[in-house]
């Protein structure tokens, strides 16, 4: 029997910063964490040590000297033979700012102020993402193109830059975009882990979304969710009413033996919708991906409110008195 193939990248960290002082933390920190760290002070020294040596995550600032950090990124993207995981330290918290850092590869983002207490962690996923991203079936063949922020395969970059060229070309095209969130929500961990023949909630949802999904079109985000959850996103483009009934239906069906809004079961569906006409200038893909999230959460409030009024409950004496 062959051995199962290793996935693992070397733990290898390069750091990107004019600051001194940083670069020094920053490599002291990840040191203490068994990773080989080397650092350079401009973007220029940097892209020329990436060139030379593989290094699986990079930590940039987002102003280094001689190249802009953006275009370093970019240059960064160009160079690289082997899977590379992008986080960049910034004092910006807009919301297009770091957009456009997702749309040229930027994976995260970690803000300076917190950069030190935060960043072993970043790396560590950075490593488990290529990792994943090294071992995952998605985009094989021809399955469904799926976004698995949920299990550390992709990251922001990998949603956002999809999104953002969807909204583009939404805009050039005059046809509607839509994006369908669904969640689903399990009272307990036992009720979230039960399986049936199409296997556990969470792969029959995910499942059934492959199978609505219209093949070159439409593509699934799975995000990370609470305990005992599960959240998707299906981006739906070119698409109407029609296209949106039948991926809702299709979710429906799959799971019409698992009793949903059934009390003694335990699981609860929810939808949302969001979408863009093309007519007008487009929204952030952040933006756009949480309107949907706001009418998910919006409808199953108003779900809940009315199970709630269609169950009598019992009034205790002492408050009926």
């Amino acid at each position: 029997m062959s051995a199962s193939p290793d996935f693992s990248p070397p733990r290898r960290v390069l750091i990107v910063d004019a600051d001194e002082g940083m670069r020094e933390s920053a490599s002291a920190l990840l040191k203490l964490q068994g990773f080989e760290v080397a650092a350079a002070a401009d973007g220029i020294e940097a892209l020329t040590m990436f060139a030379r040596e593989w290094f699986p995550v990079v930590v940039t600032d987002s102003a280094v000297p001689a190249v802009d950090g953006i275009e370093f990124v970019a240059r960064l993207r160009i160079l690289s033979l082997a899977p590379v995981y992008i986080i960049m330290l910034t004092d910006v918290s807009d919301v297009r700012f770091q957009e456009q850092g997702y749309c040229m590869g930027v994976d995260q983002y970690l803000m300076r102020a917190n950069a030190l207490g935060e960043l072993v962690g970043r790396v560590q996923a950075g490593v488990t993402a290529i990792r994943r991203r090294q071992s995952s079936r998605t985009g094989r063949g021809h399955e469904p193109a799926t976004v698995d922020l949920e299990n550390g395969a992709h990251t922001a970059r990998h949603l956002v830059g999809r999104l953002r060229a969807e909204i583009v070309q939404s805009g050039r095209s005059k046809k509607t975009l839509q994006l369908l969130s669904i969640g689903l929500d399990a009272a307990d961990a036992a009720a979230f882990n039960q399986h049936t023949t199409t296997g556990s909630v969470s792969d029959t949802l995910l499942g059934a979304a492959h199978d609505a999904m219209r093949k070159k079109l439409d593509w699934v985000v799975r995000l990370p969710a609470p305990a005992n959850t599960c959240r998707l996103v299906v981006v739906m483009p070119e698409s109407g009413p029609s296209e949106v009934s039948a991926m809702e239906q299709t979710i429906r069906n799959a799971f019409v033996h698992w009793g949903l809004s059934s009390a003694a079961n335990g699981i609860r569906l929810s939808l949302g919708l969001a979408f863009f006409a093309g007519d007008e200038d487009g929204p952030a893909a952040l933006e756009l991906l949480g309107q949907a999230e706001r009418s998910r959460r919006s409808n199953d409030a108003m779900s809940k409110s009315a199970a709630t009024r269609s169950t009598p409950e019992s009034i205790p004496a002492q408050d009926a008195a």
